[in-house]
């Protein structure tokens, strides 16, 4: 068990961050699935997207998403999102499936970790030519939703240039502090929070968490305007509060904890206890 908080730190992101071999899995699910669709449909694009790729997920936890763009007039045009969901579960019929909660994408369940999210979708195009969003479908309103996932990638890829790696290291710790303190901010958030956060280079991750709890509490009062949409648009006034909450409590605990390091008393012990409070058992123990 490590003795210094900085320690401390590095073991618990070994504990939570998805380790190589699992994306090499999740790589080869891609690869079939993008091949079993291509025999109905006609599939424009494919890409991966979501956590794994943008390497913020945790272990067994964040599953695979895969966007497919799919032929504007042959598969979509006329259809509502319900619709389209369904056609991509009646030729993956061979496969476990369900439309995911939020009515987005179909889940295909495999017997080991990961699982699959499709998410099918149309090309939105300018004059140009050059595909400038993508629409992606909602079930449970029947509307079609603008999204830039390769416009957010883009730009996780950058602020991590910018910021180093600790960048994508803290996204990791503040989703896992997400998992158990009831699940409040969708994963997506979280990361457009962390764009909207930092600045310039990150090296002290206990202060760096700290800043985050801070900044993410006025962040997270108001809605918050992202590429198109509101990326907040999923909280009710109830869940806001809760995730406030939390947030608030995690401000003030990594301020003491921060505080218990670079002080006079030096205290790592105590400061590695209240970590263990913020985070839970996957961050190691003093001693």
């Amino acid at each position: 068990m490590p003795y210094s908080v900085a320690l401390s730190f590095s073991y618990f992101y070994d504990n939570i961050n998805l380790p190589g071999n699992h994306r090499d899995t999740a790589n080869r699910r891609r690869d079939d699935i993008v091949s079993s669709l291509k025999k109905k449909f006609d599939v424009m694009e494919s890409f991966s997207s979501g956590s794994i790729p943008r390497y913020t997920a945790l272990k067994g936890h964040a599953d695979l998403d895969i966007i497919v763009a799919l032929h504007y007039s042959n598969h979509i045009k006329d259809k509502k999102p319900s619709e389209v969901l369904q056609d991509v579960r009646d030729v993956l019929a061979e496969f476990k499936t369900n439309v995911r909660k939020n009515g987005q994408a179909v889940t295909l369940h495999y017997k080991t970790w990961p699982n699959v999210d499709i998410v099918p979708c149309c090309r939105v195009i300018d004059d140009n030519g050059k595909v400038i969003s993508y629409s992606i479908p909602d079930m449970n309103t029947e509307n079609w939703i603008t999204s830039k996932p390769k416009l957010h990638t883009s730009k996780m890829t950058l602020k991590s240039s910018e910021c180093g790696q600790n960048f994508r290291r803290v996204i990791t710790m503040i989703k896992y502090w997400n998992r158990k303190h009831g699940k409040y901010l969708q994963s997506y958030h979280i990361e457009v929070l962390a764009i909207n956060i930092y600045t310039g280079a990150m090296g002290d991750t206990a202060w760096d968490i700290y800043t985050f709890f801070n900044k993410a509490l006025e962040l997270v009062s108001n809605n918050l305007w992202y590429e198109g949409a509101y990326v907040d648009s999923y909280l009710t006034w109830n869940s806001r509060q809760e995730a406030l909450k939390r947030l608030e409590t995690a401000k003030d605990k990594s301020l003491t904890a921060w505080s218990k390091t670079y002080d006079d008393s030096n205290d790592d012990e105590a400061a590695i206890t209240i970590w263990r409070q913020i985070f839970g058992d996957k961050f190691p123990a003093y001693g």
